[in-house]
């Protein structure tokens, strides 16, 4: 019971309680400019909708076709919705470094009592909740989807928690690049170069057919039949 107790209070303090997680949620919340991140994407995911499935408020037909176009708008708006969190969670996380160093508070808080891991974790998860929040918010347009059918509750969750980690993956490379080069806008640009690059270039290779897995079904993606791909494990 001791070391699970020693292993709570350390979590806590790690985590939960983590002074600069606490911090930056406590104060960032109320900023103005993050109220307009918000409405910005969720703006963009109910046009995304609006775009890809307005034959669903045009054109009475079957249960299946209708299902069948549900299916089609939810694949646009998970993808919409992957694109934007590859770029807006390193956004977040790469100012978490570059503001401290800015405001000349990177050294001081080096000569505080908080650990390595809580510096880290604390100023990482701090920006990760904002990009968090953003999906969370999104979650009543995807239920959109689910009114004609072809979408359930699980494919759902699974995009939600796929782009969750996607914001975590690109989020802690832009903030390890931010402490290794220095953070400058030049670097960061380069960064988003470089993650938009690598998602267009494996996306286009994976949609062709020669990395194609031949046991895999073949589906289709907006009416185009493809395959697994040998490049899905790499690619969100």
């Amino acid at each position: 019971m001791t070391i699970l107790r020693d292993l709570g209070i350390w979590f806590w303090r790690l985590i939960l309680a983590n002074p600069i997680l606490v911090r930056v949620v406590s104060t960032g919340g109320k900023r103005v400019q993050h109220l307009w991140v918000r409405v910005g994407y969720l703006v963009i995911l109910f046009a995304v909708i609006l775009l890809f499935g307005q034959g669903i408020l045009t054109q009475s037909s079957s249960l299946a076709s209708l299902a069948k176009q549900s299916t089609q708008t939810f694949m646009a708006v998970s993808l919409a919705q992957l694109f934007m969190m590859s770029f807006i969670a390193p956004i977040f996380t790469a100012g978490a470094i570059t503001q401290e160093k800015d405001s000349n508070t990177l050294h001081i808080l080096l000569t505080t009592p908080l650990s390595n891991g809580q510096i880290v974790f604390g100023s990482l998860l701090s920006r990760l909740y904002f990009v968090w929040v953003l999906l969370l918010a999104g979650l009543p347009i995807y239920c959109i989807t689910m009114i004609f059918g072809g979408v359930t509750t699980k494919e759902v969750l699974e995009s939600t928690l796929l782009a969750a980690c996607t914001a975590l993956v690109t989020g802690s490379m832009a903030i390890s690049i931010s402490v290794i080069k220095g953070g400058t806008r030049r670097t960061i640009l380069w960064f988003f170069v470089g993650v938009a690059v690598y998602l267009l270039t494996l996306g286009w290779l994976g949609i062709g057919g020669a990395t194609a897995v031949p046991e895999a079904p073949v589906g289709r993606l907006f009416d185009v039949p493809t395959q697994m791909s040998w490049l899905a494990p790499f690619h969100p």
